[in-house]
């Protein structure tokens, strides 16, 4: 970039450079497509870097050219990185898939906090150089702002600042002065008294049906643990959460075996004798299973295509079609809703064997819903609370928003809250920017602790809060999906309080006999972009893209993922399929908020505690006696065996 000496001279705010001083400038500007106040950027950065921070130092042409040898190293450093394929770490992809090769050196020095400490403590006393003085209004607390502290005797990391402002951010003074909070954004079976339960009422029972069920797993003398996509070994041992090491015929095992599962279920639900294979040429119609492919994916330099009707496969198992795919015709259709990697019962003719057209999508078999005598204890009525992180706003650290949620919770009294992470997230922009003195650890025992302390305390010790994790959480070692549940151990390095419990990602609960399924990953903002739909049953698209779940039995049906998405562990597919129907199903996610109940489901995303710059909602859920449905309204006809969505009311509130 060809930049002039005004320029210079404007940014610089100096009369009195040398004209090879200016030279060297411009020189520098067009050799790396600078602007004039980008080489002001980097001149900043050598001041901190190399004087101190002193602010009265000039530039001379011998100080820019080690600005000059500095950019040239960086840009080095950057080219040799793509050249050997490394990739954007976290903040990049998403995956924290950053690749370095390790030193051979057995001796190789090894790093921790303090000792990071004490080498910036000790680079900085050693400079006598005047600090370069910064406003109150100073948005950066990062390394800056450390040294500044630490050359007047302040400690480097000090958990007791972690907000990004010293006073409040704009969006603070913003989001206290609102007034929407406590407003009903959408709500389910409103007309419902409020569920009042006597003092002193039983404690809430919940318990993990992927722990009860996980022993029922039986794998046959033919299948590893890692292609049946199993938790456990043969050995009955824990397998361990092995990311970026799965091999590919595990994920193809994986597949098949989903598919193998459905048509079992599909000749079993519609009385069908033998399934055919839809690759073959048919003169009638038949009946095939298989998933559905989009073929013309990566075919474009621009990146991934999106799918269409023109671009849909069927990929059938190993034994009903030897794997093979052929090409769908939907358009005599009359409805479907079809996206990658959903499993699906087709009906209709392959008259040439290379295309098959389709007449009509069949419904999959459901999961039965557990009758009132299988739910352990019955069903009682009970209220719980939903929410799900960020729970700051994207311009502090300061968790506004957690607090009064919490105040929320409070005032509600339920019998179980579900608080779903990220709770210290690496997509936050000041911590993704680096703009942070502090850990993540002592982030979330300074800020996030203390308010599940709070809320534990006011309570009743009949009350149940549980934790899960995110795949966006900094506090967490598993970046992977499925997750285990925090552990213990984890859970007392933070600070969580002994009366929160954890749960694992996903999670199906009995909680009094009702059934919840929390999949708390994004999945209905990866689907929004990959599904093509013509008049589907469902019209309202987010909770039919919800109730894609239910219907796949899965937790996470599409496939293959985004990149942006975790990895999806093939080896741990037991923990994404649903062991029960579930009675409520909740999908947090960044598209619209929503309630709804759809063939004695309920369907909830709650949205997120916080929405960038302003506060977000959460959900509260109430499940009444029996006593509460009318006979005349329940589906059934009889409010003893009513199931538990008629039960259900809940309502989406504002932060």
């Amino acid at each position: 970039m060809v930049v002039n000496t005004i320029d210079l001279l404007k940014e610089f705010g100096s009369t009195k450079l040398e004209s090879d001083t200016l030279a060297e400038g411009q020189s520098i500007c067009q050799m790396f497509d600078l602007s004039a106040n980008d080489l002001f950027i980097r001149w900043q950065s050598y001041l901190i870097n190399q004087c101190g921070g002193d602010v009265r130092v000039q530039p001379t042409r011998e100080r820019l050219l080690e600005v000059r040898a500095a950019i040239q190293q960086e840009h080095e450093r950057k080219m040799h990185q793509r050249r050997n394929g490394v990739g954007a770490g976290i903040g990049g992809n998403g995956f924290g898939s950053q690749v370095t090769k390790l030193s051979r050196n057995k001796e190789r020095a090894h790093y921790d906090k303090n000792s990071v400490e004490g080498l910036l403590q000790g680079m900085v006393s050693g400079s006598q150089r005047e600090p370069m003085r910064i406003s109150q209004n100073a948005k950066i607390v990062g390394l800056l702002q450390a040294s500044v502290s630490a050359v007047h005797g302040r400690a480097m990391f000090s958990p007791m600042s972690p907000s990004v402002f010293a006073e409040p951010s704009p969006s603070a003074l913003r989001y206290s002065k609102r007034t929407n909070t406590g407003r009903t954004e959408d709500s389910l079976r409103s007309e419902m008294p409020p569920l009042k339960l006597l003092e002193g009422a039983n404690p809430v029972f919940a318990s993990d049906l992927y722990a009860q069920m996980a022993e029922a797993e039986v794998l046959s003398s033919d299948e590893s643990g890692d292609e049946a996509g199993d938790d456990k070994s043969k050995a009955g041992r824990t397998r361990p959460m092995r990311y970026m090491f799965e091999k590919m015929t595990t994920r193809t095992e994986i597949i098949n075996k989903r598919i193998e599962r459905t048509a079992i279920d599909t000749k079993a639900e519609y009385k069908i004798e033998a399934l055919a294979n839809p690759t073959y040429a048919h003169q009638e119609t038949v009946t095939a299973v298989g998933r559905i492919l989009n073929i013309g994916a990566g075919e474009e330099d621009s990146g991934p295509t999106p799918i269409s009707s023109e671009s849909l496969f069927l990929e059938t198992s190993r034994r009903l079609g030897n794997g093979r795919r052929v090409s769908l015709d939907v358009r005599s259709t009359p409805s479907y809703s079809l996206f990658p990697g959903q499993i699906v019962a087709v009906e209709g003719k392959n008259l040439k064997g290379s295309e098959f057209s389709v007449s009509q999508f069949r419904q999959l078999p459901r999961l039965p819903h557990p009758s009132i005598g299988e739910r352990e204890h019955g069903i009682e009525p009970f209220g719980a609370v939903v929410a799900a992180g960020p729970y700051t706003l994207s311009d502090n650290l300061d968790y506004e928003p957690l607090s009064d949620l919490v105040n929320h919770a409070i005032a509600a009294a339920p019998g179980i809250v579900f608080l779903l992470g990220p709770f210290v997230s690496e997509n936050h922009p000041i911590i993704r920017d680096g703009h942070i003195d502090m850990l993540p650890e002592e982030l979330f025992s300074a800020k996030v602790s203390p308010q599940l302390q709070r809320l534990r305390e006011a309570l009743p010790a009949s009350s149940s809060i549980y934790l899960v994790p995110s795949t966006d959480e900094m506090c967490y070692p598993y970046v992977s999906y499925p997750q285990p549940a925090f552990s213990r151990d984890l859970m007392n390095q933070l600070g969580v309080p002994a009366g929160v419990g954890a749960l694992s990602n996903p999670a199906q609960v009995s909680v009094n006999g009702v059934v919840f399924a929390v999949a708390n990953i994004d999945i209905l903002f990866h689907l929004v972009k990959e599904e093509v739909s013509r008049l589907p049953a469902l019209s309202d698209r987010l909770p039919r893209l919800a109730w894609h779940l239910v219907e796949q039995r899965h937790l996470y049906p599409l496939s293959p993922p985004p990149l942006e998405c975790a990895g999806i562990l093939a080896s741990h597919d037991s923990k994404l399929r649903m062991q029960a129907m579930p009675d409520i199903l909740i999908t947090p996610s960044q598209l619209k908020h929503f309630v709804r109940a759809h063939e004695n489901v309920v369907l909830l995303n709650p949205g997120y505690s916080s929405m960038r710059m302003s506060g977000g909602t959460f959900a509260k859920i109430s499940v009444h006696p029996q006593s509460a449905v009318e006979a005349g309204k329940s589906l059934i006809g009889d409010p003893a065996k009513a199931f538990p969505a008629d039960l259900t009311s809940a309502e989406i509130v504002r932060i």
